[in-house]
Order: structure tokens, then C-alpha cells, then sequence
């Protein structure tokens, strides 16, 4: 059971220990592996072979030892996407997980393959009419989740994520980021002590929160249906603006297109429209700029991970703080709660 490559390790797992235990869980033998993918969150393999109660073929997901979004809880993921399932958030079923497995030194989830296909962020050739519809559909998905707010659900469902409060965020990466040897950029404390001074006094009712909603986490079966949603390890109960904020981070005006597909204007006008909710404009902007802080943390923090030799992913070397365009929205979003029109990409500033 193999793919046919003599490498027998993949960022420290026992692809062959990992083959006996897949094969285990699914009871089947002769199953193919097929390394996906390996990011800036979890290791991401296909396996297929004799499996018709699957369609043939299962996704394995196995969270890294050290990676810049821990705690990591592949059993806690997997009652997260049962739960989910069942609330009716098309979400891949869980065929089996552990919370960890000593064969391969740490938990693993498997799960049945969605047929579907991803539209990348930005929407590239996609025609007015395509983006529309999906545009509908993304808003939609995203409403139906934040209406778990009140919906009893099982402690194991997200009691192993970090909380998405405005406190908790901040808390959250400040803490990881102390964790490390890092010399932060004068960039990053501005955002940091700013978001610290402007948080909100209180949090929206709390819900479930994706954390990572965006087009690339979105399985499509065709332009009005949405599939799955994908990559749930960010997940969180909390404030439901941290997803709005973090789908709008890239935006600005209102006419600036929300991951290419729809203008953030009329985002904002369908989400409150049909969570019947008024958008509280400076909220909004808090939690956008948390957002944009939020992935620059992570990306510091698998930079911090790579110097000390536990992480394998060097992505987040290209982007971090030379990401300049990221900068610039974050600090035009800055400007725009403390009530300055004059765009920062317009500023010049001399220094003497």
C-alpha cells in the first residue's frame, strides 16, 4: 500500500505506520496513497482502492507535532464536522479519527471525498453571471453557520478551539508570538497596541465561527450549490464578524470586490439582509483589521517554527510582513475607524 516512491517519511510521519493505520480503520488492503498536499496546517493525503461504501477514494488529514495554528485536535475536528452534518452545513462525513495514534505520533482524520471542484480567491474567468450566483450561495452558506448561535451542540464540538472573542484573538497569537525569539516589526506592535486600545467593549452573540472562510476553503457541485466547506481547524466559538472580517481583510472601498466576486457593499447588504442583523460599521473595521493581524501572526509564527528547525513549510517566508499590499489595506482600515479619508497608498511621508 504505497504510491510507489521509496520515501517512507513525510514531515516526520511514518507513511508506511500511516498505511496499516488507514488500512485498519477502513478494513480494506492494497490502498493506494496519494500525497495532496502538506500547508501551513495539516498534512493532506487521498487514499483509494476496494472502498465502495466511500466512492472509492477517502482524504486523510493529520495535523503537524509543531505548526503555527496549534492546539491542533483532529479527534475535536471530527465532532465538530459530525455535529456539523447534522445541523445541515455540507461538511465532508467523518469515517474515523483519534485523537492520537502512537504509530504515527499523533492524531489523524479521515473523511469521504467531496466531488467538487474549488474556485481559487479572486475568481479568475469566471463571467459576471457564475460569480453572482456563487456569490449568493457563499453569503448564504455563511449566514446558515452563524445561525448556530443558539443550537445545542456537544462540549467535544469546539471546546479544544481557541475562543474567537476579540480578547481571545488578541490573547491568542500576543501569547504565541511571546512563545518565540522573533524581533517583531514596529508594523506589527502599531496593529497590535491598536487593536488593543480600539477592541470592542463587548462581543456579538456568540456562534460558531469558521475562521478561515473564504473561497478556497469552498467546494462548489456547480455555481448555486455549494458542495463542502472545507478546513475547519481554525474554528471557534465567538464573534460572528471575525469570518466577516477575515473575508473582507483584502477590501477597503465599496466597491472593492470580496474575493473577486461580489462588491463589499452589497456583501454587507445580503449578510444583513438575511441575518436581519444592521452591520455595525466599527466593529466591522476592528475585526477586519484583526483579521489581516491574525494572518500575519500565523505566518510570524511558522517563520519562528522553520529558524528552530520544527516546521517544514517555507511559503510564509514570501509573504509575512514584506507583504506590502496586506500592510497597506490594514493600515487604510486604521484610518478609516479613526475617521481619515486620505487613503495611506497616497500618503507621502518624509522623515528629517
Amino acid at each position: 500500500m504505497h504510491d510507489g516512491s521509496p520515501q517512507e517519511q513525510h514531515w516526520g510521519i511514518d507513511l508506511h505506520a500511516l498505511d496499516q493505520v488507514v488500512s485498519e480503520a477502513l478494513r480494506s488492503v492494497g490502498l493506494q496513497r496519494e500525497l495532496l498536499g502538506g500547508g501551513l496546517s495539516q498534512t493532506t493525503l487521498r487514499y483509494t482502492g476496494d472502498l465502495p461504501a466511500w466512492g472509492g477514494s477517502v482524504i486523510v488529514r493529520i495535523p503537524p507535532l509543531h505548526g503555527p495554528l496549534e492546539p491542533y485536535s483532529a479527534a475535536g475536528e471530527a465532532a465538530l464536522a459530525q455535529w456539523l452534518v447534522q445541523q445541515g452545513i455540507p461538511t465532508p462525513r467523518v469515517i474515523a479519527s483519534a485523537a492520537h495514534e502512537p504509530r504515527i505520533g499523533r492524531g489523524y482524520l479521515i473523511s469521504e471525498m467531496i466531488d467538487g471542484y474549488v474556485v481559487g480567491d479572486g475568481a479568475p474567468g469566471l463571467d459576471t453571471a457564475t460569480k453572482a450566483a456563487m456569490a449568493e450561495a457563499y453569503v448564504n452558506q455563511l449566514v446558515s453557520l452563524h445561525r448556530l448561535a443558539d443550537t445545542p451542540r456537544p462540549p467535544e464540538a469546539l471546546d479544544w478551539a481557541p475562543t474567537k472573542t476579540a480578547a481571545g484573538v488578541v490573547e491568542r497569537w500576543t501569547r504565541s508570538l511571546a512563545e518565540t525569539s522573533l524581533v517583531l516589526p514596529d508594523f506589527h506592535t502599531f496593529l497590535t497596541d491598536w487593536l488593543v486600545r480600539r477592541m470592542p467593549s463587548t462581543d456579538a452573540a456568540p456562534t460558531v465561527v469558521h475562521g478561515d472562510y473564504r473561497l478556497g476553503n469552498v467546494m462548489w457541485s456547480d455555481p448555486n450549490t455549494i458542495a463542502a466547506v472545507l478546513d475547519w481547524e481554525e474554528a471557534g466559538a465567538g464573534d460572528p464578524y471575525f469570518d466577516l472580517g477575515w473575508t473582507l481583510m483584502g477590501t477597503v472601498a465599496p466597491e472593492d470586490l470580496m474575493m473577486g466576486v461580489l462588491r463589499r457593499d452589497e456583501f454587507l447588504r445580503q449578510y444583513a439582509e438575511k441575518t436581519g442583523t444592521a452591520i455595525d460599521e466599527e466593529r466591522l473595521i476592528w475585526w477586519e483589521v484583526a483579521a489581516g493581524w491574525s494572518r500575519l501572526c500565523m505566518e510570524a509564527k511558522a517563520i519562528a517554527l522553520l529558524t528552530s528547525g520544527h516546521y517544514s513549510d517555507v511559503r510564509p517566508l514570501l509573504s509575512s510582513y514584506i507583504n506590502r499590499r496586506l500592510s497597506i489595506v490594514l493600515l487604510e482600515k486604521v484610518r478609516a475607524f479613526e475617521g481619515s479619508g486620505q487613503p495611506v497608498a497616497t500618503i507621502t511621508t518624509v522623515t528629517t
